[in-house]
């Protein structure tokens, strides 16, 4: 080799190599971590939705006076939903002195197994 002539030796070119194959893999590890997060938030997303559905049938039963002890239900086929009713409590209002009956609810959104995915207790005013 003349001592003129430039150029890469090959240890050069061997680094340049693994660095980028290095940096590709990285790469590529983020995109896949991304998409795997993604389904999981689209998950969670369906069963909010589902959760959502049973508190507004939940409520239209409370305001209705149908109500029963428990309740049930699909959303899309993927996730169910369970939810009971716990307990009532009775309230008086300061202004008109009617009272207002509260609902205590616990409602479970399951997807494939016996374990909720979410749960949520909360109260629900008969009006």
């Amino acid at each position: 080799m003349q001592r003129g002539q430039r150029g890469f030796t090959l240890i050069e070119i061997i680094i340049a190599f693994t660095i980028l194959a290095m940096s590709s893999v990285l790469v590529v590890n983020m995109i896949t971590q991304s998409a795997t997060r993604v389904s999981r938030v689209n998950e969670h997303l369906q069963a909010m939705e589902s959760m959502d559905s049973a508190i507004a049938i939940l409520r239209g039963e409370i305001v209705n006076r149908k109500l029963h002890e428990t309740y049930a239900g699909t959303l899309g086929g993927d996730y169910r939903w369970r939810a009971s009713v716990v307990g009532k409590f009775n309230s008086e209002s300061s202004s008109d002195r009617r009272s207002l009956n509260l609902y205590r609810v616990n409602i479970q959104v399951f997807d494939d197994g016996d374990r909720p995915r979410l749960e949520l207790d909360t109260i629900i005013p008969d009006r």
